[in-house]
């Protein structure tokens, strides 16, 4: 049998297995890549960071305006229930109150502020969640695709794997062991196609000799060039 034509043949069913094996570490790495979903929760979590931040300050804030609220209703009680009666306990009750009733209103306008605050941050909250549901979505999907042409690559790679080794059945071992020589130290290419009296491999032009040499199917020409096996077809 002509050795270049079974090594050809072989170099074909490995070119396949090659590109299968590069496309499957594709997929794996696809696969595992959750940069999409992990950016909206970054997101997420950081809104949700700052809204529970804000949403304790707005607490704080209640709080604080509930206490001054009660002394306010405790004072005015003290003043217009008729117990204080001296002046200047009097005035400094009307001062207190005057006082409290200014700190509730700036408090109550910080307050409003942050209830505002809370809500805009809600909003975007809201708006995330339904972005990452989405991005969750569509990676589902990805994944479920991806895993599907990995199960037809895998019964590709099989019936290679088996036309592989009827291939090799047709190869002396000197032959094979050149090949296999060549495939690790030529990055996977150990036979080259001769096109147009020049290897396909590196491009350089045969010499009338060794094209016809090429051609032989009793013998294995090595590209002078870059060392590959030639097949002339």
């Amino acid at each position: 049998m002509n050795p270049a034509f079974q090594l050809s043949r072989l170099q074909k069913i490995d070119t396949e297995l090659d590109h299968i094996n590069q496309r499957q570490q594709e997929i794996i790495r696809l696969i595992q890549d959750e940069s999409l979903v992990e950016e909206v929760q970054h997101r997420l979590d950081g809104i949700t960071t700052e809204l529970n931040s804000v949403a304790g300050i707005l607490r704080k804030l209640e709080e604080k305006n509930s206490q001054l609220q009660l002394k306010l209703q405790e004072d005015e009680h003290a003043l217009y229930g008729g117990k204080v009666r001296l002046p200047r306990e009097l005035q400094d009750l009307q001062n207190d109150i005057a006082s409290l009733k200014k700190q509730i209103s700036a408090l109550d306008d910080e307050q409003f502020k942050t209830m505002i605050q809370v809500e805009d941050l809600e909003k975007k909250r809201a708006e995330i969640e339904v972005e990452l549901t989405k991005a969750q979505s569509v990676f589902a999907t990805r994944v479920a695709g991806l895993k599907g042409e990995n199960s037809s690559l895998e019964k590709k790679k099989e019936n290679l794997q088996t036309e592989r080794l009827a291939a090799i059945q047709n190869v002396d071992s000197i032959s094979l062991e050149k090949y296999d020589s060549l495939r690790k130290s030529k990055r996977g290419l150990a036979v080259a196609l001769v096109t147009d009296q020049a290897c396909s491999a590196c491009g350089a032009t045969l010499t009338p000799a060794d094209w016809q040499a090429a051609r032989s199917p009793q013998r294995l020409v090595i590209c002078t060039s870059c060392g590959r096996i030639l097949y002339a077809g």
